[in-house]
């Protein structure tokens, strides 16, 4: 049992070292193989494009042209003549109270004794038998009870205040109100606004007429994006948000973008229509700054006037320092160091040197 122990852990062990002995060969070969053929790497050529910087705010969206409609008495509602959703004119009566409300009684009981007094002034105004100032001030009550009685009709047949679309009824028939309820919305969808609360930190990189969007898009679907601009900064603090109020405007049309529901906004707080932009992983981080490696057109090794096939050039490398400016995500925009037109190593940049040799590959990462 001892000797056949003892074989087992000597053959075990002789497995390891020849295990390990691959491991190292293997090693050694892949080093060989990059010393020999250069290390593998993917290059680009510089380009530029639209680079902007956006921040992402939560805001209510509702119709920049949007009326509420309030009780004016206490009464029971009788009649609503519309749902949400329904297309209504200015001037159409939308909810009706009681049309022997006290109040419509007794303004038109007034207008009927004012009139029947101007009536008979009138009459005798024009027999000289009352003077020109008791006509008028007659006249004057005659007016005044009839502007009473269309504010108590108004109160009791509730018009709607703007053209536009019932977004929403807050009453129900026969319900009990108060003078002050809210009893429906108009809204008119030829336009929208979103208020956005900003931080102090962030509010000096907001400004009027920059670039705002919202985002509906679902699933796979397109062509949800809508654009629109920012028309008020506020530069007040409001002191129970403890943020600077900004108003965000956005054109009707979009039969998905309705008053009333909640959406991210995204504010463009940066834009360069032609900026040259890198990944974090293109850009190596040094003790002096950001570098990367540059690509110089390769050079034959064989002189012109020689009859010999000349040698395929090799690529080199250069480190060039960089200057960066805004960044959005792993993306950074390049403010100095490279220019349109340059070749770069967009892969392999941690393995590589200014000594190294290269073996150019495709690029395995997206996007390049």
């Amino acid at each position: 049992m001892v000797r056949r122990m003892i074989c087992f852990i000597l053959g075990f062990s002789a497995l390891l070292v020849f295990s390990g002995c691959g491991k190292k060969d293997d090693a050694a070969s892949m080093e060989q193989l990059h010393a020999e053929n250069g290390q593998p790497v993917s290059i680009r050529e510089i380009k530029t494009e639209d680079f902007s910087v956006y921040l992402k705010y939560p805001a209510l969206i509702q119709a920049s042209s949007e009326s509420t409609a309030f009780a004016g008495l206490d009464d029971v509602v009788r009649n609503i003549s519309v749902n949400v959703g329904d297309t209504v004119v200015q001037g159409a009566v939308i909810v009706s109270f009681s049309s022997d409300n006290r109040v419509l009684q007794q303004a038109s009981l007034s207008y009927s004794n004012a009139q029947a007094a101007y009536n008979r002034s009138s009459f005798l105004f024009r027999s000289n038998d009352v003077s020109r100032q008791d006509f008028d001030a007659v006249r004057m009550q005659y007016e005044i009870s009839a502007t009473n009685l269309r504010a108590a009709n108004d109160m009791v047949y509730v018009k709607a205040p703007i053209s536009g679309t019932i977004t929403q009824i807050n009453v129900r028939a026969t319900e009990n109100v108060r003078a002050g309820t809210p009893l429906f919305t108009v809204s008119n969808s030829t336009g929208f606004e979103a208020r956005l609360y900003v931080g102090a930190e962030e509010i000096e990189r907001i400004q009027a007429g920059a670039r705002a969007f919202i985002d509906l898009t679902r699933g796979n679907q397109e062509g949800q994006i809508i654009e629109g601009r920012i028309t008020q900064v506020s530069l007040i603090m409001d002191s129970q948000k403890q943020s600077f109020p900004v108003t965000a405007s956005f054109a009707g049309g979009n039969h998905r973008l309705v008053s009333g529901i909640n959406v991210d906004i995204a504010v463009e707080t940066y834009r360069n229509e032609k900026a040259i932009v890198l990944s974090r992983r293109e850009i190596v981080q040094t003790e002096k700054g950001p570098v990367v490696f540059v690509i110089d057109k390769p050079v034959s090794s064989t002189p012109a006037e020689s009859s010999e096939q000349p040698e395929p050039a090799l690529p080199r490398t250069r480190q060039v320092a960089v200057q960066t400016g805004e960044e959005k995500g792993l993306r950074l925009e390049i403010t100095g160091g490279l220019s349109e037109g340059d070749i770069i190593v967009s892969e392999g940049v941690t393995r590589i040197s200014e000594e190294s040799m290269l073996n150019i590959v495709p690029a395995i990462l997206p996007g390049h």
